[in-house]
């Protein structure tokens, strides 16, 4: 009688997860090499931490199933979840070290598109949004206070109902509050659109489900959404948020940094920074971005 040629590799967690390591050592790229057998350590360290039950893993797996459904264009459920537990903020702030008086990132958020409507410096980028008009202007700088030519700004924001362009009928309707636009050789940017407010996290996803069912927290501050990218200057994703918001500092994504508030600031009908004369109340924001190299 032959032995069977399988050896008992499963018959105890240790040596499960030093077979499962020593299968992944064959990974041709190092630095993925890496990523999978710490993952893979770590996951295994939980499982075995918490004694996790097949109950649970089914579940774990039936929500990563539903997550998935939420997906599209505009919207990434898995970054939500990623941003409520906090990793998007650890991953941003190691990566970016900022030197002093630059400006700080912080995370992207669900909502991002690429190749979004191109608009002309000083224009409306709403699009029909609904809200109180609001005029953002300042400059985008580099780390010695030059102004950065031709840097492209990619913005998007909420409405006054705390809804994106894409949790509507993208297709059909058309983006709205979000746009691109490139600076000039003075590195200054404007636009009017209208003013963001607080908003919950999705409520139609998974992610506030977990969140309701643990921190209780599903409120983001009010914010501006900036992507600024320029040739010699390392990509720049960040928020502004309004100070008068009063989730500044229970952000249900923790993307909250002093130096991103700014002064959302209230004026009477009459005229604009830009000259345009305004029949109603309007909102104004004065807010400069520093940029740093891409080895800062």
């Amino acid at each position: 009688m032959t032995s069977s040629p399988v050896q008992h590799v499963y018959d105890d967690s240790d040596l499960i997860t030093q077979e499962v390591l020593k299968r992944y050592e064959d990974t041709p790229d190092p630095r993925l090499r890496e990523l999978m057998q710490s993952f893979i350590r770590h996951m295994h360290s939980f499982v075995r931490e918490v004694k996790l039950t097949p109950d649970e893993w089914l579940a774990a797996m039936n929500l990563l199933q539903e997550t998935g459904k939420w997906c599209g264009p505009g919207r990434n459920e898995f970054i939500i979840f990623s941003d409520a537990m906090g990793i998007s903020m650890l991953t941003i702030t190691q990566d970016y070290q900022r030197p002093a008086g630059a400006t700080e990132p912080t995370l992207i958020g669900p909502f991002m598109l690429e190749n979004a409507p191109q608009f002309e410096m000083g224009t409306d980028i709403s699009a029909g949004a609904q809200g109180s008009p609001m005029f953002a202007h300042g400059r985008v700088l580099d780390q010695a206070g030059q102004p950065v030519a031709h840097a492209v700004l990619d913005v998007w924001h909420s409405d006054d109902r705390g809804l994106y362009d894409v949790q509507e009928d993208l297709e059909t309707k058309g983006p709205w509050a979000r746009a691109q636009l490139r600076t000039g050789a003075d590195g200054r940017y404007s636009f009017w659109s209208v003013l963001p407010v607080d908003y919950p996290v999705p409520h139609d996803g998974t992610a506030v489900t977990m969140l309701r069912a643990t921190t209780g927290r599903n409120w983001r501050p009010a914010h501006l959404h900036f992507r600024i990218q320029a040739e010699g200057q390392k990509p720049l994703v960040t928020h502004i948020f309004d100070r008068q918001s009063k989730y500044l500092d229970e952000d249900a994504v923790f993307g909250v940094r002093p130096s991103l508030i700014g002064d959302f600031v209230r004026h009477e009908a009459g005229q604009a920074p830009d000259g345009r004369a305004m029949t109603q109340p309007f909102y104004t924001l004065d807010y400069d971005f520093v940029m740093v190299p891409p080895k800062a």
